[in-house]
């Protein structure tokens, strides 16, 4: 038996406030505590237990708005302990069969990020730039095909930005654009983490029929990812196109239809050394019910 009896409590206390100090400036800070307990019993790893605390919060400033322009600065402090698979399981799973860690230390980090934002009436847009420095961090790592793990390594740092507008292009048109690149490191050796995402490019065209119909196109963009982890493989760029339209019948009744993938683009689902290719051309009918 992986897990015989296993459970895990978190126990947490947060306070916050913002205040607008003067007629430009507005500043917030919070500030919170948690203990986390985890207990196994039986099992793989027979009986054990934990408990780790922390506190964690934030401070941040914001300037504006002058002519629809405003800036955002945040320092904040995080905390996250394992999960109970992380530590106690260990058996298959879809990506294969992984061994957990009762030995784990929990996760820390630092993270700063500006935000500048301008808003119009008819049209906003906001860039953003990140950096956490995680310590400790939590890793799954392979030793062989098939085999996982997970450890804690040093230090790593991930940071990037992100640029996302949107516009009313009048008679019921909008669009909206988004952009993102990171990157993870892990600062021992620099190898790149897991689970970040490829440089990716996004834009919604939607169309409002009064207040019953709608119609909407969407298109992404991927770029190739030879940025991967130690559970991950390069995986080359795609493009998809979705296309999606909706209609009122009844007050509570909407119909959707969904088209994903009109493209027919072959393409993984992931990074991961085992994921499969995602699916092709598929369509969709939902009915949605609102009480």
């Amino acid at each position: 038996v992986s897990v015989d009896s296993a459970g895990r409590t978190d126990t947490g206390a947060y306070v916050s406030i913002d205040s607008a100090v003067a007629a430009r400036l507005v500043l917030g800070a919070g500030v919170r505590a948690d203990y986390v307990t985890t207990k196994n019993e039986g099992g793989y790893f027979g009986d054990r237990s934990t408990g780790n605390g922390a506190f964690s919060g934030f401070a941040s400033a914001t300037l504006g708005s002058f002519k629809g322009f405003s800036l955002t600065g945040q320092i904040a402090r995080g905390f996250r302990d394992s999960v109970l698979s992380d530590r106690y399981y260990r058996g298959p799973t879809g990506r294969g069969f992984i061994t957990g860690n009762p030995d784990l230390d929990p996760e820390t980090s630092i993270q700063g990020d500006v935000a500048l934002r301008y808003l119009a009436p008819r049209f906003r847009v906001a860039a953003f730039y990140y950096e956490y420095r995680i310590h400790d961090l939590i890793e799954r790592y392979s030793t062989a095909t098939d085999f996982f793990f997970f450890r804690n390594r040093g230090t790593a740092r991930i940071r990037g930005f992100e640029i996302e507008g949107q516009a009313d292009l009048g008679a019921g048109v909008s669009l909206e654009l988004a952009t993102q690149v990171a990157e993870g490191r892990a600062l021992d050796d620099h190898a790149y983490l897991d689970d970040l995402s490829p440089v990716n490019l996004s834009a919604v065209l939607r169309r409002q029929f009064g207040e019953r119909a709608f119609g909407q196109v969407r298109a992404a963009y991927f770029s190739d990812d030879d940025h991967f982890g130690p559970t991950e493989r390069a995986v080359p760029g795609y493009t998809l196109v979705d296309a999606a339209a909706g209609v009122k019948v009844a007050k509570p009744l909407e119909l959707r239809i969904q088209a994903r993938n009109l493209l027919n683009q072959e393409y993984y689902a992931s990074q991961d050394v085992r994921t499969v290719f995602a699916p092709g051309r598929s369509a969709s009918l939902l009915a949605t019910v609102k009480f």
